[in-house]
């Protein structure tokens, strides 16, 4: 038997859900946050009304335990609410008798495909810019090589690259399946949310399978077996930058990692020979230098470096105490 307060906080409940669906215009902002996840903006905009009305309607719905407020990044989304109880069972009831030839909830449905349609649209474009083919993607693969090959071979790979042919050569399945030690798990590093929503679109789009993170969410995503930085035109303008790139992707991989880097030679010109300025920042930042190729083309000429994580110390003590007591 349920005490006075208990019978009394469940009718509160059970009104409080009563009232926020007694509005056509919310039970239809129901049926279309039941469809796919959706914002304030995107629900405006499909019923033709403004976003402080809207908002508040989904508030009502919210509290009385029909809707869930979930925030994805910038973006906030609202959803149908997935605990037990009346209001679960109420939203289950309506959206099973809403009739789907409503014309108010028809319109707006046209609208929010209106809507993702031209998102889409814009991804497709973004995507194009990113993503670029060109006669130094094609230099670069061919730098890259049989060695690249071996190193990605069944390793977890984090790429940044916007060229299509060194992407095509981690992502293509025949040329993945063609790799001896099996096929790599490649992460595409994004700097940005936007730029991870292009990437991932364009990644969809092709059919190929990779993960695509921040930079924030590669600092917490554990750690690669190869790095392959090959920054954006406009990413690598002051030498100044470049020791900071190279520290970060050293901190990226695990022990004898192996990171690739493309770096512009006009860069190191200032200092001597390219070359070996390269091979000198990068032993800086504990990175074995194992081979340094020049590429050029299209009026643009880099450098294109691999190097290996260097043993720490205590890796070389205790493997040296180890052989020690092995001799003992």
């Amino acid at each position: 038997m349920l005490r006075n307060s208990e019978t009394r906080a469940d009718a509160d409940t059970m009104s409080r859900a009563l009232r926020a669906v007694a509005d056509a215009a919310r039970l239809r902002l129901l049926r279309l946050c039941a469809d796919r996840p959706t914002s304030v903006s995107e629900l405006a905009a499909a019923t033709s009304d403004s976003e402080p009305n809207v908002s508040r309607h989904l508030k009502q719905l919210a509290q009385a335990g029909l809707l869930r407020r979930v925030r994805r990044g910038q973006r906030v989304e609202y959803q149908p609410a997935t605990d037990a109880g009346f209001p679960a069972e109420l939203l289950g009831l309506l959206l099973s008798r809403l009739a789907p030839d409503d014309a108010a909830l028809r319109e707006a449905r046209a609208r929010l495909h209106a809507i993702e349609a031209g998102a889409r649209a814009s991804l497709r474009g973004s995507a194009a810019d990113w993503v670029v083919t060109s006669r130094l993607g094609r230099s670069l693969r061919g730098a890259l090589g049989s060695e690249f090959s071996r190193d990605i071979a069944g390793a977890r790979v984090l790429v940044r690259s916007q060229h299509r042919e060194v992407l095509e050569a981690l992502l293509q399945d025949d040329q993945r399946s063609a790799l001896p030690g099996g096929a790599p798990r490649v992460t595409l590093r994004a700097t940005s949310k936007p730029e991870k929503n292009v990437l991932q679109f364009w990644l969809e789009a092709e059919g190929f399978d990779a993960e695509v993170l921040t930079s924030g969410e590669v600092r917490t995503g554990g750690v690669f077996d190869v790095c392959l930085e090959a920054p954006l035109h406009d990413e690598l303008r002051e030498l100044d930058q470049l020791p900071a790139l190279l520290q970060r992707a050293r901190a990226r991989l695990g022990d004898a990692g192996v990171l690739w880097c493309v770096v512009p030679y006009d860069l190191l010109e200032e200092q001597g020979s390219p070359p070996t300025r390269l091979r000198t920042l990068l032993a800086e930042c504990g990175i074995d230098c194992l081979a340094i190729a020049p590429v050029e083309a299209e009026g643009r000429h880099v450098l294109v470096a691999r190097g290996r994580v260097r043993a720490t110390r205590s890796v070389i003590t205790t493997s040296t105490s180890q052989s020690a007591a092995v001799r003992g």
